[in-house]
């Protein structure tokens, strides 16, 4: 069985997710933090791929959400302003993906995140 990744992502949800199911994974798509929960509700996930600026509910505030309800669900967290951001992201402990990246990048970083996982877990 595949493992299934949700991406939470604004403007590049469709490229992200077309590549991520070619890799093999079962990927579900939320534009925001919002829809993002509603279907992580519905549906048990192996990872969660956000952006950190998104509208309604942002990246971070949606971290913090998974973490204190599921604390065993990694989270990868993508931003284009890491400067600014890390500040909040480093309390949370979650692995940063600095935009722009290439496609085999966040394969990798996904690679890295599940393994760690399963080592851990």
């Amino acid at each position: 069985m595949s493992q299934t990744i949700l991406v939470v992502e604004a403007t590049k949800l469709r490229l992200i997710s077309r590549f991520l199911q070619k890799q093999g994974y079962f990927v579900l798509q939320a534009r925001d933090g919002l829809e993002a929960m509603d279907l992580m509700r519905e549906f048990r996930v192996d990872i969660v791929l956000s952006d950190l600026r998104m509208p309604r509910m942002d990246g971070l505030a949606l971290t913090r959400h998974i973490l204190s309800r599921s604390p065993n669900t990694p989270v990868l967290v993508m931003t284009a302003y890491a400067a600014q951001d890390v500040k909040g992201l480093s309390e949370l402990r979650v692995p940063v993906l600095n935009k722009p990246f290439m496609l085999d990048q966040l394969s990798s970083e996904i690679q890295t995140v599940l393994s760690s996982r399963e080592i851990s877990g």
